[in-house]
């Protein structure tokens, strides 16, 4: 979590950056920058599912773990 809130913040600092510095004309500041933030967005996306399919995997696999203890502590009990 705490890679995505730097990343985040280094993207977010960049992005000012380019456009306090950028020497071109207003209206193509913010369609490069409109460009710029969609595909953040995107990429900002893709990690987050990325994330989310990961932790639901793991869960996924400890509740099979634990499903197999129970069982065996089910069945070792009668």
């Amino acid at each position: 979590m705490r890679l995505i809130s730097g990343i985040v913040v280094g993207l977010l600092a960049g992005v000012a950056t380019g456009i306090l510095t950028a020497p071109d004309k207003g209206i193509k500041t913010r369609k490069r920058f409109n460009k710029d933030s969609n595909r953040f967005r995107k990429d900002l996306e893709k990690s987050i599912n990325k994330n989310i399919d990961g932790l639901a995997e793991a869960i996924s696999k400890g509740m099979h773990r634990s499903s197999k203890k129970s069982k065996k502590s089910i069945f070792s009990f009668k």
